[in-house]
């Protein structure tokens, strides 16, 4: 049996687990949370407590998820964009999140300021997108802007797309600096990161 994985990735507080859970379940693959097998498999060097992260060693986490996904069909959520061991990728959708709701979410977790300005900023600027892109290649990759969309309509939507091969009609364009300005919220986020960023 020939096994295959879809990534779903984004910024903290996008809702990957909870997507990639009910995704994986609609479709009837195994779920795989990755950042808490990094943590449940000790897959990290150390946890730095200034960043308030696990500073993790790729190529082990790689070579230790593609021996677990061997032969199976998977869906893995995680921040970390990586490339399971001899596991072929199929698709990486990456979840979008407005800014302005993504602070308030981090806010609500009591994530650290610093912590908080770099997940906007990443955000703000694609980089889940572009690493997506860059690490995958453009036809395998598709953005979803979850901004005030229900999770389990999305989820069914998604498994009808990917069913039917027409997953790319999900494919958002997505320009948060527009959207930002167009909803007058684009001083308060910019007052923050010139703050904490």
């Amino acid at each position: 049996m020939t096994g295959w994985v879809i990534i779903v990735t984004g910024v903290a507080c996008v809702g990957k687990t909870t997507f990639s859970s009910k995704l994986a379940e609609k479709l009837g693959l195994e779920f795989i949370d990755l950042p808490e097998l990094i943590k449940e498999m000790k897959l990290y060097e150390y946890y730095d407590q200034s960043s308030g992260d696990y500073v993790v060693d790729l190529r082990r986490v790689s070579s230790r998820l593609g021996s677990i996904l061997k032969g199976k069909k998977s869906i893995v959520a995680s921040v970390h964009l990586i490339k399971p061991r001899s596991v072929p990728v199929k698709l990486v959708i990456v979840l979008r999140l407005r800014p302005d709701i993504l602070m308030r979410r981090l806010k609500e977790k009591n994530y650290p300021e610093s912590k908080i300005a770099e997940n906007i900023t990443a955000e703000i600027v694609d980089k889940p997108l572009h690493d997506a892109v860059e690490k995958f290649g453009e036809r395998k990759v598709v953005q979803i802007d979850v901004t005030g969309i229900d999770m389990n309509k999305l989820v069914e939507k998604t498994a009808e797309a990917y069913i039917t091969s027409n997953i790319k009609s999900l494919n958002n364009k997505i320009d948060w600096i527009s959207e930002l300005e167009r909803i007058d919220t684009h001083s308060e986020i910019l007052q923050f990161l010139a703050k904490y960023g």
